[in-house]
């Protein structure tokens, strides 16, 4: 159900090959008995196939980093927040391998996104009087709601808990043992807290109509390809419980695009390219960063 957007961003690789180590480019990177890599060798073919990308991710690193201070505090609670969307940590870890990611990689990748977003929302006016007008103007979508699940795929299985569940039977005993949602089973089938964009619209739409301790009849979703019982556990949607995500929303509604950011600042950094290789990289009219936002 919950879907990770995971930060996908450029290729991470050893950077600065040629002004590191002893020994010169004719240095080995690697040894074998039929000749040997040299860094020179190993520079050259990350040039002909990432250079363009990894150049550029370092660039804006290094004037992201100067300008817009990130602490570790705030990349390790960004981390936690992505690593509990996951049942367990074998999950984490399967979904890091999946896009190509070590942990540290993933670090590095949240901090870059973090650099970019205040990079991104620098300058943004924000008062009580601002954030209580966005908030009426987008009260629904703003809304967070705490539900469980259980999810069949047959109708006539879906019926049978609802039968049970009229009958007083236990919802969290009933989701582990019948619910297919891998990532609630385990947990009784608990999806924590959410906006309704985050799931699918068969699913948010019926859990908005409950009250709080109500359980749904039966929702049917093709996205998930199977019925849905749905049970709501909380709900938030008055202002002084929602005021950090109305200003977090917020922000984002109003922020600058990434383009525009990097162009600002290659443009106050006066970057010279000395490779010659790369003299045109930063001279587009039309900049893309490969720093991505979660």
């Amino acid at each position: 159900m919950k879907k990770l957007m995971m930060i996908l961003a450029a290729v991470i690789v050893l950077a600065s090959l040629a002004a590191c180590g002893n020994g010169g480019d004719n240095a080995a990177v690697v040894k074998t008995k039929s000749g040997n890599i040299t860094k020179e060798e190993f520079y050259n073919e990350l040039k002909k196939t990432n250079g363009e990308a990894v150049l550029q991710n370092l660039v804006y690193e290094t004037l992201l980093e100067k300008k817009y201070n990130v602490s570790k505090k705030a990349v390790d609670a960004k981390y936690d927040q992505v690593r509990k969307t996951f049942s367990t940590e074998t999950q984490f870890e399967q979904a890091l391998t999946q896009n190509k990611l070590t942990k540290s990689q993933f670090r590095r990748q949240i901090k870059d996104s973090l650099m970019m977003t205040k990079a991104q929302q620098t300058g943004i006016k924000v008062n009580d009087k601002v954030l209580k007008d966005y908030y009426n103007k987008n009260k629904v979508t703003l809304t967070e709601l705490k539900a469980s699940h259980i999810l069949v795929k047959e109708k006539k299985t879906a019926q049978s808990i609802q039968k049970q569940l009229k009958g007083g039977a236990d919802f969290a005993k009933l989701a582990k043992k019948y619910s297919t949602d891998p990532g609630s089973k385990a947990k009784g089938g608990e999806l924590g807290w959410f906006k309704q964009s985050t799931m699918v619209p068969e699913f948010s739409n019926a859990a908005m109509k409950l009250k709080v301790g109500q359980i749904s009849p039966l929702v049917y979703s093709s996205t998930d390809g199977g019925y849905h019982i749905i049970k709501l556990e909380g709900k938030k949607d008055a202002y002084n419980d929602l005021k950090a995500s109305v200003k977090e929303a917020y922000l984002a509604s109003k922020e600058k695009s990434q383009d525009a950011v990097i162009k600002k600042l290659i443009k106050d950094a006066d970057v010279q390219v000395k490779d010659k290789s790369f003299k045109d990289l930063f001279n587009s009219t039309s900049t893309t960063s490969t720093t991505t936002q979660q």
